[in-house]
C-alpha cells in the first residue's frame, strides 16, 4: 500500500516540480496550466499503468480461505491461506 502511495505521489508531484524548474529556466514558453495540465494527465496515465502492472504481476496466493493467526498449544501460529482443491473437471466453474 505505502508504495502505490509513493508511486502516486511521485507521478503527480513530479510533473508540478519539473514544470515550475522549466518555467524558472525560461523553457517553458506556455502558460503554467496548460504544461501542469498534460503532465498531471500524463503522471495520472502512468499511475494507472504501474498499478495495473502490480496487480497483474501479484504473485500471492489469494485462492484460498484466510486462516487468521492462533494460539496453539501456548504458541502463536501465524495467519495463511489454506488450499483448495481444484473443482472435479465434470463440473463447470
Amino acid at each position: 500500500m505505502t508504495r502505490i502511495f509513493l508511486l502516486m505521489l511521485a507521478a503527480f508531484a513530479l510533473p508540478y516540480i519539473v514544470a515550475r524548474i522549466l518555467s524558472a529556466a525560461g523553457v517553458l514558453a506556455r502558460p503554467m496550466s496548460v504544461t501542469l495540465g498534460v503532465l498531471s494527465g500524463m503522471g495520472a496515465a502512468l499511475v494507472m499503468l504501474v498499478v495495473l502492472v502490480l496487480l497483474e504481476t501479484d504473485t500471492s496466493s489469494r485462492d484460498g480461505a484466510y486462516q487468521p493467526p492462533r494460539l496453539e498449544e501456548g504458541e502463536i501460529r501465524p495467519g495463511q491461506f489454506e488450499e483448495r482443491d481444484p473443482p472435479p473437471a465434470d463440473e463447470p466453474i
